[in-house]
């Protein structure tokens, strides 16, 4: 076989090949160590690393506010630390600058304490608040945490919770089995408002259970002072929050599911303000698992007194606390109506086109085929009452002025009579009809008499909280005797109050 040939490189090759390999294999570490070295910088800038955080965080000190603390390690000064929160689905964002100290640098102490304690600033116990930090240095270099989320709970008690499904009962003190049977109730309420609503039932929703009068009324929105002299809060809702507040007692769970439909209402109808009152307390009471008789008695009364307010005509709570009672009768009856004639579909439909911002009278034109004026006359023949007839404008009276009586709350309608004596007053249509009693100071207003008859309600204080449901208010009322509390109701705009009698 012949014998095969290779090429062959000169005996010096190898040496040389190894030389050039060398000053290669240098040249590129020098240049990849180069480049490494001359990105790092801006990436270390970028991201921070320079500025270390030790530890964050943030402490309830309901009512009064909340503290953010943040503890940061850095070789640079650090010209600003920023908090930005979210409170619960408000749509909105806040922030504010923590006070530093420097002294120990490099490492850096910030801390803020935010108010809570004013009607404008006011978080209700139970809401859920996501925040996180912008640390700043003096060169430029910025370092953003990772968003985190706590539960503003009421600083003044240790809290336990009852959670069952997206219902979390906020609890203190050996009342366990109330806040079970609570969660319960909320979630069978839940089951049958969902439907009707058409709103999100998966969303949490917190309640936090006040064990008396003493520790809830430092918790709710702030009043004015005669306000919270007067009145017993036994509910209030927050559907930006997610959170109702409640007061323990025979009453909590039609104050829970009660309160806890306005945030379903609000959640349909996107929070929008074209959900009129009738509607809202209809809805509200309509999913009350503990409804009251007396508001059928008082529609009742209405019907046959001819004191059926016009449906358009309840954008607000009358002065009159019978004709309060009268209002809300009224509104469950005809979301009742709604209901059982047309289906649970259309009144979802009918809160998802109050969301885009059509007036009822049109949004009603669109579901229903019918105006407010239509469903006005509809409504009042499935009761029996007479159809709505539009007054027509006259002169304008002469406003005498006369002084304010105070008034006896009545746990069930005025008495209609046709005997001459008691009529008199009533003969000049020009006159104001007395549909309450003067109060004496001799008599007891609590507790009503009659279990089944919820306390009495008044006219409603606009609240200007996001969220919150309007909070009944006293019509006349002595605020300086401190005497009497004349106020009730059972499920008010934005919340539940009973009265008493001061002792």
């Amino acid at each position: 076989m012949q014998d095969k040939k290779f090429f062959q490189l000169p005996a010096s090759y190898p040496q040389i090949f190894t030389s050039k390999i060398r000053i290669f294999v240098i040249a590129a570490l020098v240049l990849f160590a180069f480049g490494l070295i001359s990105s790092a910088s801006p990436a270390h800038a970028q991201s921070g690393e320079t500025i270390i955080v030790n530890s964050s965080s943030v402490e309830s000190q309901f009512p009064e506010g909340m503290t953010f603390t943040l503890d940061v390690e850095s070789d640079l000064r650090i010209e600003d630390v920023r908090v930005t929160f979210e409170i619960g689905d408000r749509g909105t964002t806040q922030y504010a600058y923590l006070e530093l100290d420097q002294t120990t640098r490099p490492l850096v102490n910030g801390e803020l304490f935010h108010r809570t304690n004013s009607r404008d600033r006011y978080i209700p116990p139970g809401t859920s608040i996501k925040y996180w930090f912008e640390i700043t240095a003096d060169n430029g270099e910025s370092l953003i945490t990772e968003p985190e989320h706590f539960r503003f709970d009421d600083a003044r008690y240790e809290w336990e919770e009852v959670t069952l499904g997206p219902v979390t009962i906020l609890y203190h003190g050996p009342v366990r089995t109330r806040a079970e049977r609570l969660a319960e109730a909320a979630i069978e309420s839940l089951e049958i408002m969902g439907p009707v609503t058409g709103a999100d039932t998966e969303t949490p929703i917190v309640m936090t259970l006040y064990n008396n009068n003493a520790e809830m009324i430092e918790a709710v929105v702030a009043r004015s002072l005669a306000t919270s002299r007067e009145l017993i809060t036994e509910g209030q809702a927050f559907d930006s929050e997610s959170v109702v507040l409640v007061l323990a007692g025979r009453s909590d769970i039609g104050t829970a599911t009660h309160e806890m439909t306005h945030i379903l209402v609000a959640r349909a109808a996107n929070s929008s303000g074209a959900v009129p009152l009738w509607l809202n307390e209809g809805l509200a009471e309509f999913g009350n698992l503990d409804q009251t008789v007396s508001y059928e008695r008082f529609l009742e009364w209405a019907e046959g007194t001819d004191r059926l307010i016009p449906l358009k005509g309840l954008r607000s709570f009358p002065g009159d606390p019978n004709l309060t009672l009268v209002a809300y009768g009224q509104g469950r009856s005809a979301v009742k109506y709604m209901i059982d004639e047309y289906g649970e579909g259309k009144m979802a439909e009918l809160l998802a086109t109050l969301g885009t911002g059509i007036g009822i009278d049109g949004a009603l034109e669109v579901v229903y085929g019918f105006g407010i004026d239509g469903l006005e006359n509809l409504w009042r023949e499935s009761i029996g009452a007479e159809p709505y007839v539009e007054a027509t404008p006259g002169p304008t009276p002469t406003v005498v002025a006369e002084p304010t009586p105070e008034y006896k709350l009545l746990t069930s309608p005025p008495e209609s009579s046709n005997s001459d004596s008691e009529d008199v007053a009533n003969e000049d249509p020009d006159l104001p009809e007395p549909t309450v009693a003067p109060l004496s100071v001799d008599e007891e207003i609590e507790p009503a008499l009659d279990e089944n008859i919820a306390d009495l309600a008044v006219e409603g204080e606009e609240e200007t909280s996001s969220g919150t449901c309007s909070a009944p208010v006293a019509g006349s009322v002595d605020g300086t005797s401190g005497a009497w509390l004349l106020v009730v109701v059972g499920l008010a705009a934005g919340g539940r109050y009973r009265a008493r009698k001061n002792r």
